[in-house]
């Protein structure tokens, strides 16, 4: 499947609608008590759909240098940055065991990641440039540690009586927890070895098969949570917050090894189109 550059328009909408869905999670897992977070969690997941639609009065063609895009990177960048240090001042709370959060630090350090990650596209967006795409290792250590993160999440979200799901979803963690040892190792290989050596890109082919194993067992959870079937904890946002991320992960990958193929997929949620 060959690589097929993922638009500005595309690059805003995805990246909104997993900033509001991280809103949306901080919101579900404060407790009541923490009214002052909940009213800020409540105003990022508003001011996250109202740049949604922003954008969608926006034409899906227009070009990263276009006054359009520029105005609207504008606009969001204030945004999201302010997003990113709520969540950084909550999981700092969180490690001084200073609020009623029922997530933990390390779970935010994946989503700060990925905010992070889009914080350094709207630099370029602000100029009207395309961003440079992460180098693989970097683009591995991202979505690597969302993969892990996911499947911890879903492993905790099942009720402990779906030993065979909870079983399943545990494999698949451990599975990305070693590809990340093993991207860590290839950090250090990448000192005096050029990146796409043969060793990187069939590591690359590994994690699609991967993401696209544990992806099918999400969309199985998903089918089996809407039929009322599965004992759990979670909710359809959560468990639908997995395909456009992998979806994206496998897009970006591409880019490195053009030869791969997996299923067509899409940036949004089925449930929650934007």
């Amino acid at each position: 499947m060959s690589y097929e550059p993922i638009s500005v328009f595309e690059e805003h909408s995805f990246w909104l609608e997993v900033l509001e869905d991280h809103a949306h999670f901080i919101h579900d897992f404060l407790s009541p008590s923490e009214v002052e977070y909940v009213n800020t969690a409540k105003q990022y997941i508003q001011l996250f759909r109202g740049l949604l639609t922003k954008l969608s009065y926006l034409p899906p063609t227009a070009s990263v240098s276009s006054a359009d895009m520029i105005s609207f990177a504008r606009e969001v960048y204030p945004i999201a940055n302010g997003y990113f240090h709520f969540e950084g001042y909550l999981q700092r709370l969180r490690i001084e065991n200073k609020v009623n959060l029922n997530l933990t630090p390390t779970y935010l350090n994946g989503t700060l990641g990925e905010n992070q990650e889009y914080l350094r596209m709207l630099v370029f967006f602000l100029n009207g440039q395309t961003p440079p795409i992460l180098p693989l290792v970097d683009l591995m250590d991202l979505w690597l540690e969302d993969s892990a993160g996911h499947a911890a999440l879903l492993a905790r979200a099942l009720d402990g009586v779906e030993m065979a799901l909870v079983t399943q979803t545990r494999g698949y963690m451990q599975i990305f927890q070693s590809f990340i040892v093993k991207n860590e190792a290839i950090k250090g290989y990448l000192r005096f070895t050029p990146e796409g050596f043969p060793i990187q890109l069939q590591f690359a082919r590994d994690v699609v098969m991967a993401v696209i194993g544990f992806t099918s067992l999400v969309e199985k959870m998903v089918q089996l949570y809407k039929g009322d079937e599965v004992l759990n904890q979670s909710t359809l946002r959560f468990l639908e917050h997995h395909f456009p991320e992998a979806c994206y992960f496998l897009k970006k990958l591409s880019y490195y090894v053009p030869d791969i193929t997996y299923p067509t997929c899409s940036l949004s949620k089925p449930s929650f189109r934007t």
